[in-house]
């Protein structure tokens, strides 16, 4: 009998028939265009294509490909909208090739998502990594404010500010250059600063802004919140079409709103996405564009409605509590489609929560830690999910019943203090490595990012001399039993050799 492992659990999957709050935001087809829908339902499989005649070039886009991404851009007011198949993770990585010269220094915010990391070792930049607010009840980072950003702006910026083998930090007679600003809005659970503020301080600057909006394509379309990115015209910016909106996973978009920087990107993209692109992605992309053209704005505010709807059963519930649970400070927004829900009042962890609406009432979070899961609703969701998902939690408070979860300190030095590079994420790539045991490790260079997911923010950067609170947040998490990407089986982990 052939073995096909991941078919095998795809099928078993589908047997359950759960109603997903996670990504994509199509909700298994639920959100798609009509025309696409129709047309996947007539032959799935035969829409799987390449390059032949009439069909164009992604990589040379001259025919009905040019006139897609074209129709994109005016959609979202860019200059050029790039269709990308890798990903939001391919787009971040292609601007950092394009705007981050090798030895640039690039002002980045603590919680950017591992890509990022990534595309600083193909460019070889030199991050300053900002600090970021956190709301320490919850143990998620908030952002970084205008007030911090702007100080950091005004800083003297050493010439190297990698204090490693290429050189040790001189004192700058003077501020020096830096090369880009890289944003990220909104985070994961939703929370952002106020778009039009952070954008403006940037480009009084006259540095590029490089935006990671890839949780917010859909709030382009939404009037009340101002968190979208590409609204304010950041210079680039980066969705997952897929997360919120309705493209099928991995296909996202790269919008240019400056001129100049159209073909760096262009040519950054050639050398990093494929030659042979999914049809499939590409043609889910086309038609959000033309859903979202007829009906961007109505189907916006049914999700938004959906998700106050949501957020109003669950307040009602005694033992949960839904972030925010009190307005965010001035300047700071929560896009309300994200539904961050706790019971710890239940005696609940959110990994308990999440397990008990999958097992016993078919209900599948995007997210899950110690103290909360996230509730994605999307253009995908109905009002009847929303009930269920109300009646489910209901149903929950009644049967659990325990002891108040107890308050877990989060390290604060993983995102309020500022991160210490030795070394640029380049030059530890290529710097000879070992591994250790994580009791061992305390004093050495971390070589290797330690990663947990989700949502994909490290811990731990390469470069960084690792000290103790690292590695007792370390071993919490996997006594937890959390996904640590950099942690072997054995529980070692990577530091260059001295």
């Amino acid at each position: 009998m052939l073995k096909m492992p991941l078919v095998e659990e795809i099928s078993e999957y589908l047997k359950h028939n759960f109603l997903g709050f996670h990504t994509p935001g199509h909700q298994q087809g639920k959100g798609c265009e009509n025309c696409f829908q129709q047309q996947l339902q007539r032959g799935l499989l035969r829409m799987d294509l390449t390059e032949v005649p009439g069909l164009d070039n992604l990589h040379n886009p001259c025919g009905c490909l040019r006139e897609s991404q074209r129709l994109a851009a005016d959609l979202f007011g860019a200059r050029e909208s790039f269709y990308l198949v890798n990903g939001s993770t391919v787009g971040l990585q292609a601007a950092l090739i394009a705007l981050n010269q090798p030895q640039g220094k690039v002002i980045i915010p603590r919680h950017v998502h591992i890509s990022v990391l990534n595309g600083l070792i193909l460019s070889g930049g030199m991050p300053i990594i900002a600090p970021v607010q956190m709301d320490k009840t919850w143990g998620i980072p908030l952002g970084i404010s205008s007030e911090k950003l702007s100080s950091l702006l005004k800083e003297e910026v050493p010439e190297n500010p990698i204090q490693g083998s290429q050189g040790r930090a001189e004192e700058a007679a003077g501020k020096t250059n830096v090369d880009l600003v890289l944003t990220v809005n909104p985070t994961y659970q939703g929370v952002g600063y106020t778009a039009g503020v952070i954008n403006k301080l940037i480009k009084e600057k006259g540095i590029p802004h490089l935006v990671d909006e890839a949780h917010g394509a859909h709030l382009y379309f939404q009037g009340e919140l101002p968190l979208s990115f590409q609204k304010e015209q950041a210079d680039i910016v980066i969705q997952s079409t897929h997360k919120t909106l309705t493209a099928l996973t991995q296909a996202s978009m790269l919008h240019v709103n400056t001129e100049k920087f159209i073909v760096p990107v262009r040519e950054a993209l050639h050398i990093l996405q494929t030659t042979s692109p999914s049809y499939l992605l590409m043609a889910s992309l086309d038609s959000t564009q033309a859903q979202l053209k007829a009906e961007g704005t109505a189907l916006a505010g049914k999700s938004l409605e959906l998700a106050y709807l949501l957020r109003q059963q669950i307040r009602e519930l005694p033992g949960f509590r839904v972030f925010p649970e009190e307005a965010l400070p001035a300047g700071w927004y929560n896009d309300p489609t994200k539904v961050l829900v706790s019971a710890a009042g239940l005696g609940l962890t959110g990994w308990e929560l999440a397990e008990t609406l999958r097992e016993k009432h078919g209900i599948v979070v995007e997210m899950s830690d110690y103290y909360s899961v996230l509730f994605l609703v999307t253009f995908g969701h109905s009002f009847e999910d929303i009930i269920r998902a109300g009646q489910a939690l209901r149903k929950i408070g009644q049967e659990n019943r325990k002891k108040a979860l107890v308050f877990l300190p989060f390290p604060a030095s993983l995102y309020e203090q500022p991160v210490h590079l030795l070394l640029t994420p380049r030059e530890v790539y290529y710097n000879k490595k070992e591994v250790v045991k994580i009791d061992e490790a305390a004093g050495r260079i971390c070589g290797r990012a330690l990663t947990i997911y989700p949502p994909g923010i490290a811990c731990l950067w390469p470069g960084q001399v690792i000290v103790q609170e690292h590695l007792e947040y370390v071993r919490w998490a996997l006594r937890q039993k959390l996904m640590i990407q950099g942690v072997s089986a054995e529980e070692k982990i990577t530091v260059l050799k001295v």
